[in-house]
């Protein structure tokens, strides 16, 4: 029959069990058994704790036995690394991480070194006085501070230089790689720190801008020499340089142009929308005005299950949803969208009132145009002065008023006839009152 003991993670509330034979198990078999029973990997950045559930005591010997039947507490927490001179120059990192489960996977119990205890000389603390031994304890660290400093100089000093500045010192030797660029002087041929210009107190940099932040379907290249342009001169032409070492200009966002443009647009033919306002009209009827909004009714709905008063379908809505379906005029309750009612006939009365603003306001906008200009759109054809034999009649007679358009005798074309080579022009008469007065033949 197997054995078993039980261990539960500190971080959680359920309770595991190991199975294995025998009335016992150490602790380095039941570390290695909770391993790989919960793939907890290689055991490399973390290490494994187990306590006492009862005591809280560890336990720390790998040797030691837990009967079985027991339970325990496993703790995991992060590994304790420690890293030395010999550990970096061989390379070997694991053997530099000190504090581990790796021993307990690999299957290798701890080796714990032999301490060289120094000889000290333990003085009698039986029958001494608390002085004594005080003084005792000091005269003991002194001789093993001096035991340590013997050691120490007799030592083989290790010196250890570091690869980061050899590695950062090789990769600035030689020529440049393609693309670089000394963002002092703009050349391509050396280094920034073997700039020529370093020694140089009065030089004034280029000051080439970089393209961080801009998209590259805004930018476009250029092909330049910067040796032979002055500062002032890529300032102006606002050249920028790309981390590839390109020289590039901005270009304008058409897109984004186009948008704004077409947005403007929209917002003009939205100003339509302020017909539907309060005020718009102010000769506005009152069986036409809104109760929510104060201006003209827009899709006129009806409630049918409460008032029957007309609102504006989209206030209406708005409203009832904000006061959870209750009537904004008589405050009835439940009054649903789907109970409303669509007003035909108001929405005709709607219709006529606008034709007849519209009316009014277009014979508004002719009664300020001038005469010249009702002319011409009452005789678009320009045949009053083709011919000062041919009686045609005009827009305005003598009196000022209008008279009706009387249709062109047969034979005559609707437009101005062209002159033939062989006649000479006839002069045309802009004043319809020139060919009245004009001397008949």
């Amino acid at each position: 029959m197997s054995s078993t003991i039980f261990y539960r993670f500190k971080s959680q509330r359920n309770t595991s069990r190991i199975l294995f034979d025998g009335t016992g198990l150490t602790v380095f078999d039941l570390k290695r058994e909770i391993i790989q029973e919960n793939k907890l990997g290689d055991g490399t950045d973390f290490q494994l704790k187990i306590y006492n559930p009862d005591t809280e005591e560890e336990y720390d010997d790998d040797a030691f036995v837990i009967p079985r039947s027991t339970s325990v507490i496993v703790k995991r927490s992060p590994a304790i690394k420690s890293f030395s001179v010999h550990s970096r120059l061989k390379g070997n990192v694991g053997a530099a991480a000190l504090g581990n489960a790796t021993r307990y996977v690999t299957g290798r119990p701890r080796v714990l070194q032999k301490r060289q205890h120094t000889a000290t000389t333990t003085a009698n603390v039986s029958g001494t006085t608390e002085e004594e031994r005080i003084a005792s304890m000091f005269a003991t660290q002194e001789n093993q501070w001096e035991q340590t400093q013997e050691e120490m100089s007799a030592a083989t000093p290790v010196f250890f230089k570091s690869q980061t500045n050899k590695n950062s010192a090789q990769e600035n030797e030689g020529p440049p790689p393609p693309g670089y660029m000394c963002y002092r002087c703009g050349g391509r041929d050396h280094w920034i720190k073997n700039c020529p210009t370093n020694s140089d107190p009065n030089f004034e940099g280029k000051r080439i801008r970089r393209t961080t932040g801009i998209p590259k379907k805004f930018l476009k290249s250029i092909e330049i020499d910067p040796e032979t342009m002055t500062p002032e001169e890529m300032a102006q032409r606002k050249i920028m340089i790309t981390d590839e070492g390109k020289f590039v200009v901005q270009v304008e966002d058409k897109q984004s142009w186009e948008d704004y443009q077409r947005k403007r647009e929209n917002r003009q033919i939205d100003g339509d929308e302020t017909i539907w306002r309060k005020g718009h009209f102010k000769d506005l009827p009152d069986d036409l005005k809104c109760p929510l909004t104060g201006g003209l009714l827009r899709q006129p709905v009806k409630t049918s299950k409460c008032c029957n008063i007309d609102f504006s379908k989209e206030a209406l809505e708005n409203a009832l949803v904000e006061s959870d379906f209750v009537c904004p005029n008589c405050e009835t309750r439940d009054i649903l969208l789907d109970s409303l009612v669509p007003d035909q006939d108001k929405e005709k009365e709607v219709e006529t009132f606008l034709k007849k603003q519209e009316e009014l306001h277009g014979s508004s906008k002719d009664g300020n145009q001038p005469e010249t200009k009702k002319m011409k759109l009452m005789d678009p054809t320009g045949t009053a002065g083709l011919n000062n034999n041919t009686s045609l009649p005009t827009s305005v007679n003598n009196g000022g008023t209008p008279v009706p358009p009387v249709p062109l005798p047969f034979g005559i074309p609707p437009f101005p006839m062209f002159p033939m080579p062989f006649m000479p022009p006839t002069a045309t008469i802009t004043n319809p009152h020139q060919a009245d007065a004009s001397p008949k033949k």
